[in-house]
């Protein structure tokens, strides 16, 4: 099952109001020139309030890979998932502040066949979407018991205008 996932990691960006015009870069490359310190590895999490029943829905039902759970005090706080070789985590709030992050995030994961898998997630108990059809993709959507949305998409260069997962060609690099 792990091998028909090519996922796209969609990050939520704060913008913050008021920067200065100094701010403004003046490359399409940030820090990540020669010196840079990125190593390429990104690993989304989403907040969940309950990780051991989010861990086996998203192996069970939605077809990722569970490699574990990170515990304090015998209770696990943490779960590593993964789709293809790519990782996310469920993890639950452990301050306060962090409780309000619950169920409010979408990521995207590339399948071969969205219709294959929408109809495999459907038998396994999902609340899966319509098929939906645009330019640039199929996709459907579940929402998880948290509200989280996770979307599952499908391009095909013969049928679709754009491939999101390659559109950094087209994009324009001023800010």
């Amino acid at each position: 099952m792990s091998g028909s996932f090519r996922p796209l990691i969609v990050l939520s960006v704060v913008v913050l109001a008021g920067a200065s015009a100094a701010a403004t870069l003046s490359s399409t490359h940030g820090f990540q020139g020669p010196d840079s310190n990125f190593v390429g590895q990104v690993k989304p999490v989403l907040y969940v309030a309950d990780v051991r029943a989010s861990a086996p829905y998203f192996r069970d039902v939605l077809g990722f890979d569970f490699h574990g759970f990170s515990e304090t005090e015998g209770t696990p706080y943490y779960a590593e998932m993964s789709a293809g070789p790519h990782k996310f985590g469920l993890h639950m709030p452990l301050a306060s502040q962090h409780e309000t992050w619950v169920g409010h995030q979408r990521l995207y994961f590339r399948v071969k066949n969205v219709r294959t898998h929408r109809e495999l997630v459907l038998s396994r108990g999902a609340s899966a979407g319509d098929l939906v059809e645009t330019d640039w993709m199929d996709f459907f959507i579940v929402r998880d018991s948290d509200g989280h949305e996770v979307v599952f998409a499908e391009t095909d260069p013969t049928k679709h205008s754009i491939d999101p997962w390659e559109v950094a060609g087209g994009l324009n690099p001023i800010l």
